[in-house]
């Protein structure tokens, strides 16, 4: 009897382990995360997604993986979004310029002239997640919840001939996006909607004259092959995208997992801040001295012209505010509390300087 009462009591003990180790299984499939990416797995922002992801499954123990499923492998950019809020991708990078009628309040961050500093204007975005109701709301309605904000750093113009002012862009053929078209056009230019990927062989045929671009991917993307000049405008920076992940998936998942992917995504900001400010100073160093032997000359417009080009940006707010209004939201609320926050973080950095180096 005291044997078949210790082996019953085995056996339930076997069948405990087997059950707690099939519930193990089946919550690690449930955080074995599928991310889509638009880009390839390389420069600053592919390198601090891949921290990213490390430090989530570092801190859960192992409990969230992340797979990157790069260069639009798993969804087309512009339907990441639907992807992400339908459970297709369970995370992914969701960019707001494609999807302007369901995330308005997030495209005001992609305006030309919106933006300032690198570190400062993300900081902002990643902070009016949670305290601005309108947005959080946007991002609750199309169904994802936003962990980590991105930018793209200041747009630049790459071109084949030297640019001082608006008048050298006059009838001159400029590869643009999203409110860049209009600005472009307002200049004197004709714009080209072009994918950033196209710029280089629209360049090489000598279908556009030039490019809005960035400065680390002047040198990423070789422009300094096929493009003599590299103007300096800071004309804006596409901030209303980031890393999205479903809704549902969220709000399942218990607060610890949270917790920590909340807390990896505000280091994130500085990060990916610090990382993208020295690829674009490293960068210029090297265009500027030459890579594999050619020289691109860099001109930074002057203040005075640059406020020319701002002015030329202001119908463009103008005509947000109007299709923002039209969507029941208090657009000038929005404008105020970006401006307030902003102001608070550019103050911190002209008294205390970048985190990282503090």
């Amino acid at each position: 009897m005291k044997l078949k009462s210790k082996l019953a009591k085995s056996l339930a003990l076997l069948a405990t382990l087997f059950t707690i180790s099939a519930f193990s299984a089946n919550a690690y499939a449930e955080y074995h995360l599928r991310y889509s990416e638009l880009g390839p797995p390389r420069g600053a922002r592919a390198e601090s997604l891949k921290w990213w992801a490390s430090e989530i499954e570092k801190r859960t123990n192992g409990e969230v993986k992340i797979e990157f499923f790069w260069s639009q492998a798993l969804s087309k950019g512009k339907e990441t979004l639907r992807a992400v809020s339908t459970g297709l991708a369970d995370a992914g990078t969701i960019m707001g310029p494609y999807n302007p009628a369901e995330m308005p309040v997030w495209n005001y961050g992609n305006l030309p002239f919106v933006a300032g500093d690198i570190w400062v204007t993300l900081r902002t975005w990643q902070d009016l997640q949670t305290t601005m109701p309108e947005l959080s709301d946007e991002m609750k309605k199309n169904g994802i919840h936003l962990l980590a904000n991105f930018t793209t750093g200041p747009s630049e113009i790459v071109s084949n001939f030297e640019i001082k002012s608006s008048a050298d862009l006059d009838g001159k053929k400029i590869r643009a996006t999203a409110g860049f078209i209009p600005l472009m056009k307002n200049l004197g230019a004709i714009p080209v909607n072009l994918g950033h990927s196209e710029i280089y062989q629209a360049m090489d045929r000598g279908t556009v004259d030039g490019g809005a671009t960035y400065m680390f991917a002047t040198r990423s993307y070789k422009f300094y092959e096929v493009a003599d000049y590299v103007l300096e405008v800071n004309m804006g920076q596409i901030l209303g995208y980031g890393a999205g992940i479903n809704l549902k998936q969220w709000n399942e998942m218990p607060d610890n997992i949270k917790k920590v992917m909340t807390e990896v995504s505000e280091e994130f900001v500085e990060h990916y801040s610090k990382a993208l400010i020295e690829d674009n100073a490293s960068a210029r160093a090297e265009l500027l001295k030459g890579i594999d032997g050619k020289v691109m000359k860099i001109n930074t417009l002057d203040e005075a012209e640059r406020a020319k080009w701002k002015a030329a940006a202001d119908e463009l707010v103008v005509e947000w505010k109007e299709r923002t209004e039209a969507k029941g939201i208090d657009s000038q609320k929005v404008i105020d509390q970006y401006n307030e926050t902003f102001a608070k973080y550019q103050k911190e950095l002209e008294e205390k300087g970048y985190p990282w180096n503090r």
